[in-house]
């Protein structure tokens, strides 16, 4: 980006960053949970509640962004207040963006059965145990010895766990999310061995070592957080983007503000346009106070 004065000189943000916060107003705020908004046991800080309300109160969006369902950050959005229905979320890590109290969804992007029909193929001849998360919060597997970490998604998530086989899936099910969920070795293995024509055209991320997944290919963090923006009327310029794993790294684009928490890993780190502090010390928190609310 560059900014040309009146007097003529010429400023270019790409070489000297820290000038973002002097001259443009951050009008929404879009943030990751895992590692970012939440401490490591999963709490919400009362110094990230107090300052999440005080954005919220001038007027500032703040969106959460996650891979998980609407129903599985309800009591989130409760804690920090934003649950008006001018309030939104980005769920199934950008499959859906919807408004917090209508659950109205604004847009979708999710795979067809026949678009995931390979993929669960694959995964039932390799042994490699899945879960598809449907649009409306459903969990289907076919796998009848259900992973542990399917279990633990399910009740994380308070989504109805449904086993079937194959023959018995519901043939108009929509999937958000497939998902190989397994131990790490199996995952690797998967990686390893899946057949690039399966990946073609997908967006597909290791969200942990333990979760796999497959998505319709406009369904991401980044591309979400564009549309919604949009929707709102807000430039990519006034956006604050906030993560910390590779699942957000689509949200560290050069037109937001790019933010990687302290515990991030290294191409979070490389791809946002600053570091704060680790989820465990408010840095979240700090953030804002410094450039949305200083």
């Amino acid at each position: 980006m560059v900014i040309i004065f009146a007097s003529g000189g010429v400023f270019s943000y790409n070489k000297f960053k820290n000038i973002w916060e002097l001259i443009f107003l951050i009008k929404l705020i879009a943030t990751d949970i895992d590692g970012t908004l939440v401490n490591d046991d999963k709490k919400l800080s009362a110094k990230t509640i107090a300052t999440i309300k005080k954005a919220r109160q001038a007027g500032i969006y703040v969106v959460l962004c996650t891979g998980r369902p609407l129903s599985g950050v309800a009591e989130y959005l409760e804690e920090l207040g934003l649950t008006s229905d001018d309030d939104y979320v980005i769920t199934f890590n950008g499959a859906a963006a919807q408004k917090v109290a209508s659950q109205e969804v604004l847009f979708k992007h999710t795979l067809e059965f026949d678009e995931f029909q390979e993929l669960l193929d694959f995964s039932l001849a390799n042994q490699i145990k899945h879960q598809i998360i449907t649009p409306d919060n459903q969990i289907y597997t076919c796998d009848f010895d259900v992973s542990s970490y399917t279990v633990l998604d399910a009740f994380y998530t308070h989504m109805p766990l449904h086993v079937r086989t194959k023959a018995d899936l519901p043939q108009d099910l929509t999937c958000a999310k497939f998902m190989w969920a397994d131990q790490k070795e199996n995952l690797d293995r998967g990686e390893k061995i899946l057949p690039a024509k399966l990946k073609n055209g997908l967006y597909t991320v290791r969200s942990e070592d333990w979760f796999f997944e497959f998505q319709n290919a406009k369904a991401t963090k980044g591309q979400a957080v564009y549309q919604l923006a949009e929707h709102l009327g807000i430039k990519p310029e006034e956006v604050m983007t906030v993560g910390d794993q590779q699942n957000d790294l689509s949200m560290l684009t050069p037109d937001f503000f790019g933010v990687a928490m302290g515990n991030g890993n290294d191409l979070v780190k490389a791809a946002a346009k600053v570091t704060t502090a680790s989820n465990n010390d408010d840095g979240l928190a700090q953030a804002i106070e410094k450039y949305v609310l200083n």
